[in-house]
């Protein structure tokens, strides 16, 4: 009796093990966590004292193309920019942007453009080598199984990261497609694929009474925005290999 429990745990744990073997781990590689810090001067109300302080925020990003010096990420538009609206007593000095690898290395990263309609960013990443995430070239359907790698309330650690699955619902207009996946703050800016690995969506928001719906921006959005993207990269690049001196800049709509 003793044999046939144990040897039932066993075909018990295999067959759990087996279960988890369709999440496209690969995607973890191209995961990266964006810590973005914003230098203000805050204020009283009646601006009689001031003093300056820095706020801490975070979000979820993945690498989405290559260039020579390092790679694109790509993100939501919150995720990049500092809200003034946030700050109605003060001022905004500054910011700056970092991301953080799977093994928790840090680089700088800078803004390459921005969609604030679709609430999309791509950064370049100086120094970062990771595997693309390729943009799945057709359509897909409602009821299409699909998977999410996000770091939710900032949860990350060496090696580690949430990996999350759902469904995708479908586009309800307004450039926006909804998810099954649960997520909370930190998870803006995620990448959403199917089971072979392709980017699909991007989580960049998420119902407040029922976190486990979330919005990104329709495919078809993303792999438009992507793609000029990467074409006004490779154009600041050129330039600046002519030596012409142009900055890196947001390309908002």
């Amino acid at each position: 009796m003793r044999l046939l429990l144990a040897l039932f745990a066993s075909l018990v744990m295999t067959s759990c093990v087996g279960m988890g073997t369709d999440f496209p781990t690969q995607v973890r590689q191209s995961f990266v966590k964006i810590e973005k810090r914003a230098m203000v001067r805050e204020c009283n109300e009646d601006q009689s004292v001031c003093y300056p302080a820095t706020m801490l925020s975070t979000g979820s990003g993945a690498v989405v193309g290559k260039h020579k010096l390092g790679s694109l990420v790509l993100t939501a538009a919150h995720v990049c920019e500092v809200d003034p609206r946030r700050y109605p007593t003060g001022s905004i000095l500054g910011s700056e942007i970092t991301v953080l690898d799977i093994r928790l290395k840090r680089y700088q990263a800078r803004i390459i453009n921005m969609d604030h309609e679709m609430d999309a960013c791509i950064l370049t990443v100086i120094g970062l080598s990771k595997n693309v995430i390729p943009v799945k070239k057709g359509p897909y359907h409602p009821g299409t199984k699909v998977y999410n790698v996000a770091a939710p309330i900032g949860i990350m650690n060496n090696n580690l990261v949430p990996l999350l699955d759902g469904y995708y619902v479908g586009d309800e207009g307004n450039h926006r497609a909804l998810y099954t996946i649960p997520a909370a703050g930190g998870s803006s800016g995620s990448p959403i694929v199917d089971e072979d690995g392709r980017l699909v969506g991007m989580i960049h928001s998420v119902n407040t009474l029922f976190p486990m719906i979330t919005v990104s921006p329709t495919l078809e959005d993303l792999r438009k925005f992507i793609w000029e993207s990467e074409k006004y990269h490779r154009m600041l690049l050129w330039n600046y290999r002519k030596g012409q001196s142009i900055e890196l800049s947001n390309q908002s709509k």
